[in-house]
């Protein structure tokens, strides 16, 4: 192999070098944004959801409500005995 031929894998393997630092700094920056953005996403889901620790308050409370009101909605009517004829 002569000089120039070397000259030039050298010239290449550098530039070859910057090109993967440099799409390693975009992967990066795109990485970075996009985790921000999602956390923001969360934040903002979790807001809509109620899914925050401020939301949580009185939550046992109202959970035990909730199923005694649907314990008595489900129980049968008693059925009425009698001579009533409709």
């Amino acid at each position: 192999m002569g000089k120039a031929a070397k000259a030039h894998r050298a010239k290449v393997a550098k530039r070859n070098v910057n090109v993967k630092v440099q799409e390693k700094r975009t992967q990066k920056a795109w990485q970075e944004a996009f985790e921000e953005q999602m956390n923001v996403m969360k934040e903002k889901f979790a807001a809509m959801s109620g899914d925050t620790m401020s939301g949580l308050t009185g939550l046992f409370g109202d959970e035990q409500e909730e199923t005694t009101t649907t314990q008595e909605e489900s129980e049968p009517a008693e059925p009425i005995s009698g001579d009533q004829t409709v």
